[in-house]
């Protein structure tokens, strides 16, 4: 099997939901706003379903435009996250 891999700059306080689905450190506006991009990731990305978690960068650095901007998302520490997915 192969796979096909995505680099996300995604905020850093999203990676215990990435990779555990606990939101419960979210406040509803910032829940809201994951739960939108997740599934887009789901959709677009995963083909319909949740992609596998790859590396994670060490460090987080500060940006302003990054891959959750678009949903609403400030400026903030992030992480560059790999996903995987099958090969379509």
């Amino acid at each position: 099997m192969t796979f096909d891999t995505l680099t996300l700059a995604v905020p850093a306080h999203w990676l215990c939901p990435i990779a555990y689905g606990d939101t419960t450190g979210l406040d509803d506006a910032e829940d809201s706003a994951f739960n939108r991009w997740l599934a887009d990731i789901v959709r677009d990305v995963g083909h319909g379903s949740m992609p596998l978690l790859g590396d994670v960068s060490d460090e987080p650095h500060f940006a302003r435009y990054h891959d959750a901007a678009e949903y609403g998302v400030l400026a903030c520490d992030c992480l560059d996250v790999t996903f995987m997915c099958a090969a379509a």
